[in-house]
Formats: C-alpha cells, sequence, structure tokens
C-alpha cells in the first residue's frame, strides 16, 4: 500500500534534478556562448583594418599586395594606394611622355609628386607647372613585386596627408589634406583655408592660417581682412596683421604680406626671418635657403637670414623651361645646383650660389630650340647632364644679316665648347638621350667631343689626327669672329 505524498515527492525531487541539470547546461552553454563570442571578437579585433577618412575601407577595394612590412618600415604601393586618396597615378617622369617603370608620378588636382626607384629624393609641383620643390626621404622608393613602393613616412610628404599604424589594435589610419581642412574649418570660425592650398598643407605641420575674427564670413572682398598664425589649439602664434600669408612647405615658413604691400618670412615660431621690405619673394631653393626677391621690377637673390647674395638688378632669374620639358629640369633657377641665370638688358649671364658672376653678360639666350613641325624627332635642350654642360647662344653680325650661333659651358662657367654651333639638340633613342651638335652642316656627338677635349687638355698635348673636331670648331669661331 502506497503512502499518501511520497509519489508525489520523488516527483518533486526528480524535477529539481531536472531543473538542476537544465540550469547546468544553460550556464555551460552560456560560458561556451561566451567565450565563443569573446574568441570571435578576439579574432575580429585582430582582423586588419584600414580607414581612410573615417571610412572602413573593404578588402575588395585594396591590392593584396598595398602594403609591405619590412623589419620595423611600412611600405605603400604608390601605384595601388593612388586612387584610394584621390590621386592619379602615370608611370614615367612628369610631363615626360614615356613608361619607364622606374619612374612614376602621382597628380591630384593640386600638385604632383615624382618619385624615381632607388631615390631617397622626391619633387612636388603645383599641377600644370615645372617649378619642382624636392624633399628627402628617410627610405628610398623601392621596387617590389613589379612596384613602386614608399614608405609609410615618405608618402605623408608626398600625397599632403596624415598616415598612422595601431600594430596592438592592427589598425591602419589614413586622414587626407582636404578632409582634415574641412575638420578645422568646422572646428574653429576663424581657419583661413578655403581657397590657399599652400596654407592647408601647414595644418600637416601643426600650423593654422586664421583671419580676423571681425571677418568670419570670410567674404574676400573685404579689403580689411588681416591674416595670422596659430597652433592647432588655436593659440596665437601670429597676431592677425598681415593682408596675406603664405605658408612654404619646404621651410616650414611663411611669406607675409603687410598693408604697405610689401613682403617677408616669419618662421613657424613667429620670429621675423627677412623683415617685409620686399615686392616679391620665391623661395629657389630649400637646402640652401635662396629667396629670389624682387623690388621695383627688379630681382635678384637673398639668403636665409635676408643677406643680398645677387643684386637686385636683373630683369628675370632663371629660366623659363616650359621649353625644354624634355631636359627635365627640377630647378630651373639654380642648374646643377649652381648656376643661377640672370637676364640684363635682354642679355644672359650666369652667377654660382656664392654670388661670383661666372658668365658675362654676353648671352642672346639660354637653351637652344631645335624642335620644328617638319622634325619633331629633335628635341630642345637648355642642359647636358652628362658633361652639366649649359647651352648659350650668341648673336652675330656679319655682312648681310645677322645670325645666332651656340656654345656649351659648364655649371662653372668654364667653356666646354665654343660658340660656333649651327644647332644643339638631343634624340631619345630607347629611352637614353643623344646630344648632338652641328658646326659647319655636320655634326658631332657632344659627350664625345667634351671627352676628347678634356683627354687633350690633361695631356696638354694636341693630336691633329684626333682632335680634328677641335680644330674645325676653332677654326669657325675664328672666321665667325672676323
Amino acid at each position: 500500500m502506497e503512502i499518501i505524498g511520497t509519489n508525489q515527492d520523488e516527483k518533486q525531487k526528480k524535477s529539481k534534478k531536472l531543473m538542476i541539470i537544465i540550469t547546468v547546461l544553460i550556464i555551460i552553454l552560456l560560458i561556451i556562448s561566451i567565450g565563443l563570442f569573446s574568441a570571435i571578437y578576439y579574432l575580429k579585433a585582430q582582423e586588419f583594418k584600414f580607414v581612410i577618412d573615417g571610412k572602413l575601407i573593404s578588402s575588395k577595394s585594396m591590392a593584396n599586395d598595398l602594403f609591405v612590412y619590412e623589419n620595423d618600415n611600412i611600405y605603400v604601393s604608390l601605384r595601388d594606394i593612388s586612387e584610394l586618396i584621390n590621386y592619379k597615378y602615370y608611370n614615367g617622369g612628369y610631363k615626360q611622355y614615356t613608361e619607364d617603370t622606374a619612374k612614376c608620378y602621382l597628380e591630384s588636382k593640386n600638385e604632383v609628386a615624382t618619385f624615381e626607384k632607388d631615390s631617397t629624393t622626391i619633387y612636388k609641383t603645383k599641377a600644370g607647372e615645372l617649378d619642382y620643390t624636392y624633399f628627402t626621404l628617410d627610405e628610398p622608393i623601392k621596387r617590389i613585386n613589379g612596384k613602386l613602393y614608399i614608405s609609410s613616412k615618405g608618402l605623408n610628404i608626398a600625397c599632403n596627408l596624415q598616415m598612422s599604424y595601431d600594430k596592438e589594435a592592427n589598425k591602419m589610419t589614413i586622414y587626407t589634406l582636404p578632409y582634415l581642412t574641412n575638420y578645422y574649418m568646422t572646428r574653429y570660425s576663424n581657419a583661413s583655408l578655403e581657397t590657399n592650398f599652400n596654407n592647408q598643407k601647414a595644418l600637416l605641420y601643426g600650423l593654422l592660417v586664421v583671419q580676423n575674427v571681425d571677418n568670419t564670413d570670410k567674404n574676400t572682398s573685404n579689403t580689411n581682412i588681416r591674416y595670422g598664425i596659430h597652433n592647432l589649439n588655436n593659440e596665437e602664434i601670429v597676431g592677425t596683421k598681415y593682408t596675406n600669408i603664405d605658408f612654404i612647405e619646404g621651410t616650414e615658413e611663411f611669406i607675409v604680406t603687410t598693408e604697405e604691400k610689401k613682403v617677408g618670412i616669419i618662421t613657424s615660431e613667429g620670429d621675423t626671418k627677412v623683415t617685409p621690405q620686399y615686392d616679391a619673394l620665391k623661395q629657389i631653393d630649400k637646402k640652401l635657403n635662396l629667396y629670389m626677391a624682387t623690388t621695383n621690377g627688379k630681382s635678384g637673390v637673398i639668403e636665409k637670414n635676408g643677406k643680398i647674395l645677387i643684386y637686385l638688378e636683373y630683369e628675370q632669374i632663371g629660366i623659363d623651361t616650359n621649353e625644354f620639358s624634355t631636359n627635365d629640369i627640377k630647378n630651373k633657377y639654380i642648374l646643377f645646383d649652381n648656376a643661377i641665370p640672370v637676364k640684363q638688358n635682354e642679355k644672359w649671364g650666369l652667377f654660382d650660389i656664392r654670388g661670383n658672376q661666372i658668365l658675362p653678360l654676353e648671352y642672346v639666350s639660354l637653351g637652344c630650340i631645335s624642335k620644328t613641325s617638319s622634325n619633331k624627332n629633335l628635341n630642345n635642350i637648355l642642359v647636358i647632364p652628362d658633361i652639366e654642360g649649359i647651352v648659350v647662344c650668341k648673336e652675330f653680325e656679319t655682312d648681310s644679316r645677322k645670325i645666332e650661333l651656340y656654345g656649351i659651358v659648364s655649371s662653372r662657367g668654364k667653356e666646354l665648347v665654343p660658340v660656333c654651333l649651327e644647332t644643339v639638340y638631343s634624340v631619345t633613342v630607347s629611352g637614353k638621350d643623344e646630344y648632338t651638335m652641328v658646326n659647319n652642316g655636320n655634326s658631332f656627338d657632344v659627350i664625345e667631343y667634351v671627352k676628347l677635349t678634356k683627354e687633350f687638355e690633361e695631356q696638354n698635348n694636341k693630336d691633329n689626327t684626333t682632335n680634328t673636331v677641335a680644330n674645325e670648331v676653332a677654326n669657325t669661331i675664328q672666321n665667325t669672329q672676323r
């Protein structure tokens, strides 16, 4: 006979055991779920993330070899990064029109940056111009997987951006200059960044060009607008008292314009480097810190401390290189890091970087225009890199007419070929320039002639058999000058 309640107690015990088992199972499943979630979260966190201007870039948008890691350096494929930061990639040198894969350039709407394999130097110029500023990198440009790569630090300089890598989070972040410009314009109402690309680049160096608060409407027709310089915490470095300020990236300084329309130079610390006294200033060499100064339509060259190197008495400093684009001249103001072309009273001469005149003002032009509509294969030339030569032109009067003849001088002003040539030109063959000079209808290899002449000078022995060109040149110039 069953005791009443005994069966019910056993059922309750079984129910409790089942509940305990279920609870334990739920706890175990919860622990497992938490573990799985944590593992997934950890793995997810360890996945590489690439963010540009706050937007995550999908793996589909990236090349597999966009980044290459070597020791503590990160290298970036110039070709693959270009389209992600709104640049266009091209093989060869800028304005060179070749497909040389050892060189390339990136072009944005404002600026062009050029690169060359194994070089630690990059050049930047405004789009459409040939007026370069050079920058030296810690690491050279490399060719990896058939493509050109630049270090992350180098990319910051070349493409005007801020790139950083968080190793712990495995996250690469890029902020482009347009993004930074918009950020600081939104953050500070006195920021003056809308149209001046140079001043936008000052942000990358921790500097902010501002305008007086009374004109925060940024009405460019308002002649009372005055500009100053702050740091990125909006703390004043230079007060808003200048009618214009223009950032010089090469030296991280500013050209400032006063109410009297005179310009000078102020450092990023606010120190006056060159007192405002000129009508215009333009940096012509970053390393030497030289500036072309202009007053009353006359130009000269001053040093970084304002000392005059070449007096302000010339109509022009530097050469217009538009006619000589195939020469790939990086600095039209200083040729071969030494010769400064100057023009006075329609005649050209040369100074060196120490202010010494190395070529008199006797030449009607520098360079030779050889390319014609009938012969488009000839390249105009100003310089001959193999011999550090500069082509010069003099005008002579004959009984019936005036004629122009060409010669070649070195970057130190030494005569390499007398002024007696009918033309000088180069022809590009298999990617290499061959230089030719024409004398009395006969063509000669410029490099070979200069080489032979140098050998004879060193030996101090003129051999008529092998010095035919030199003798012919000498005879021609003598006949021309009679």
